[in-house]
């Protein structure tokens, strides 16, 4: 009787322990089976999200003939050898503004003679245009360039920067990618519309800044004024230059991807100080300002930001081009809720990449130093943050503070703009979705997707509320609108 009771204990017992290590390896087992059949599932069905607003698709090419292309091209290649160089706040081509100024209006004489156009001269040099709709009452939006370029030493150039060199159906030429191609673009569209004898419904607005790359302080900053004169006190939306048409940037994707930005990286300048005591260099001190200035920046150049990648838009551009994927990358396309880390983790490794997913740091000055032979009372270098959407600038201050680690070095703000907010983008979005149609009614074999701009121009009309979205463009740059086509291209050595 007690060896039958023994034996169903040990029986009770060896089933519990069966059913328990059943559990423990069941259970886990069961769960990534169903992990996995999702991922797989999502892999097979995703597809590009797909507009759910009836905007109208009746692009008309017609009239677009390979001379009028050339003529386009040559009135481009014609701006470009206008030199309207920023070389900083104080100093200007400035007269070279005036002669791009002549030249957009003989270039484009139907919108200089239209009764609904309007054009006004904003602090000299910067251009803002009204364009009066037939049915006013509903918010104007704004479409914006900047006349202005950076310096472009010949010798890094195969042809003149400056020279508007038209080769094998690519134009050469500073200012043809950012931001003259913007400009022309904008007045071909508008020329083109006018011929057709359109008018808008809407009335929007043209701003040409000329001061965009040394800040915006006397271009945007005095258009934005101008409009509040004019009684714009809100915009619906703003189309700023972008990001790009590429081919083969995005790894896996098999189509050319249009990127529209729907956010922009913030801007901070940081200036780091250290302050010492004068001395000749016979007898240094055990740490020279430059010595201890030389360590901090370096802590920092070391010690990446924190990766965000996820709390912008870049997930989703992933999403977007999914399926123009073969199976195998779609997988990890397509499942970022589970990857998103794993994804990062090979961004960072890319100097370019790493941009996308994180706050940029750049070293971008330092100066010390009177004598060969003497230790400098001061240093001081400028740190340079291009700032994640999901980051604020105090928490890159204080990360910044963290790297360094050293109260000797006085931390000081130079220049701050916030990261841009996301503006809507989806099946739903108006604005988002009008760009895209543009876009494929305009090229075959393309997929169209959110995504953030890298760069952050350093100043914006920030007195009005509106959602901001920049055009693609081409990596060989191409002009382009819902209408028209431009086929010539522009690249740097």
């Amino acid at each position: 009787m007690s060896d039958g009771i023994k034996m169903n204990g040990r029986t009770r017992s060896k089933r519990f322990w069966i059913i328990l290590v059943s559990v423990i390896i069941g259970v886990p087992v069961f769960v990534i089976l169903v992990l996995l059949m999702v991922i797989l599932i999502k892999a097979a069905v995703i597809s590009t999200p797909q507009c759910n607003i009836g905007i109208l698709n009746n692009a008309n090419t017609a009239g677009v003939a390979d001379d009028n292309i050339l003529a386009r091209a040559e009135r481009l290649a014609g701006a470009l050898r206008i030199e309207t160089v920023s070389y900083d706040a104080n100093n200007q081509n400035k007269s070279e503004f005036v002669v791009l100024r002549n030249y957009l209006e003989t270039s484009f004489p139907l919108i200089h003679a239209s009764d609904f156009v309007e054009r006004h001269i904003v602090n000299d040099y910067s251009l803002l245009y009204k364009v009066s709709g037939s049915e006013p009452g509903k918010l104007p939006y704004l479409l914006t360039s900047h006349m202005d370029v950076v310096p472009a030493p010949p010798a890094n150039w195969k042809y003149p920067p400056f020279g508007g060199n038209i080769v094998d159906g690519e134009i050469w030429g500073r200012g043809a990618i950012d931001d003259k191609g913007g400009v022309m673009a904008i007045m071909e569209a508008l020329e083109y519309w006018l011929s057709q004898g359109a008018r808008p419904k809407r009335t929007f607005y043209i701003g040409f800044g000329h001061d965009e790359e040394i800040g915006g302080h006397r271009g945007a900053f005095h258009i934005a004024i101008k409009l509040k004169s004019l009684g714009v006190n809100k915009l619906d939306f703003v189309m700023d230059e972008g990001l790009f048409i590429t081919d083969k940037i995005l790894p896996g994707v098999s189509k050319r991807a249009a990127l529209i930005g729907v956010s922009e990286k913030g801007y901070l300048d940081l200036k780091l100080e250290v302050t010492g005591k004068l001395q000749h260099a016979s007898y240094p001190p055990n740490e020279s300002p430059i010595g201890i200035l030389g360590r901090a920046v370096g802590k920092i150049e070391q010690r990446k930001q924190p990766v965000y990648f996820g709390t912008g838009p870049e997930a989703d551009t992933f999403h977007y081009v999914a399926s123009s994927t073969d199976y195998g990358i779609r997988i990890f396309y397509a499942n970022m809720w589970i990857f998103g880390s794993l994804m990062a983790s090979f961004m960072v490794k890319d100097p370019l990449q790493s941009t996308v997913v994180r706050t940029s740091t750049g070293l971008t000055m330092f100066n010390s130093g009177i004598k060969d032979n003497i230790i400098p009372e001061v240093a001081t270098a400028l740190v340079n943050h291009r700032v994640h959407p999901g980051q604020t600038i105090e928490q890159v201050i204080q990360e910044d503070r963290i790297s360094i680690s050293d109260g000797k070095v006085k931390i000081s703000v130079e220049s701050r703009i916030d990261p841009h907010p996301v503006s809507p983008f989806g099946p739903d979005a108006l604005v988002f979705q009008t760009i895209s149609t543009s876009v494929y009614q305009t090229y075959d074999n393309i997929v169209v997707a959110p995504c953030k701009a890298f760069l952050k121009m350093k100043y914006r009309p920030l007195e009005f509320k509106f959602q901001a979205y920049s055009l693609p463009r081409r990596t060989r740059f191409t002009t382009w609108n819902s209408a028209t086509k431009c086929t010539a291209s522009s690249r740097q050595k």
